[in-house]
């Protein structure tokens, strides 16, 4: 990874909107401690088991991927521009995942002493820590629930509703190689849905990895259908 120069990008105003609620000071203290750098595309920019940094994606797609204990890889989750990741890393926390880039991009990272002495400072920044890792326990309990209760069927329309910008991107950022992972099953039973799918009309798989969407009426008709009652809004 290349590094960059910090005049080129407005790295406070990026900082102050992913942080809201910090004080000025605290922006200025987070853009000086920041290491910046130009990525490529499978670029790792942290691993499994190693302290989590801080973390804004400022250009380009990443995506999460956790390695098992019999070493298969999962993709778990995408990165997009503008997102922030890692303010566990406030504890000191061990990553259970990798994050590597999908494609060419930026990325600033910071170490979690400078974050941890920035949250210490800044009430506000505090209480923002705190706001992002009660939403991040909601949307794990979510996640649970939905490997748990729904289906395998369910799991692969939702992943698709969800990353269709990126799935079916011209060139795609994610591929059907992703998608196990991001739906938590197997290969063989993820094929089984999209060739359901395919007889549906609704997608069509493309070469090795690719996906086509032939019907987005369809797929969004599809994904609503399988909402839960109450859940809307």
């Amino acid at each position: 990874m290349l590094a960059v120069d910090k005049r080129e990008l407005d790295l406070a105003a990026l900082v102050a909107a992913s942080l809201p609620g910090s004080h000025p000071r605290t922006v200025k203290f987070l853009t000086e401690r920041a290491r910046v750098q130009q990525t490529r595309v499978d670029d790792l920019i942290f691993r499994q088991g190693d302290e989590i940094p801080l973390t804004l994606m400022v250009r380009g797609h990443g995506a999460f991927r956790r390695t098992t204990v019999d070493g298969q890889q999962l993709v778990v989750g995408v990165a997009y521009p503008g997102e922030m990741f890692g303010v566990t890393s406030v504890s000191a926390t061990i990553s259970s995942v990798d994050l590597f880039t999908l494609t060419d991009g930026v990325v600033a990272t910071w170490r979690g002493r400078d974050f941890r002495q920035a949250a210490e400072n800044d009430s506000g920044l505090a209480l923002n820590v705190i706001d992002r890792m009660a939403m991040f326990l909601n949307l794990l309990t979510e996640k649970l629930d939905g490997f748990l209760h729904q289906d395998a069927r369910r799991r692969v329309i939702r992943v698709l509703a969800r990353y269709r910008d990126l799935f079916f991107a011209d060139p795609p950022v994610l591929t059907r190689t992703h998608l196990p992972g991001l739906v938590g099953t197997s290969r063989e039973m993820t094929g089984r849905v999209l060739r359901g799918l395919e007889c549906e009309g609704v997608v069509t798989r493309v070469g090795r990895a690719g996906l086509k969407l032939l019907d987005s009426q369809q797929l969004d008709s599809v994904a609503e259908s399988l909402t839960d009652p109450g859940t809307k809004g």
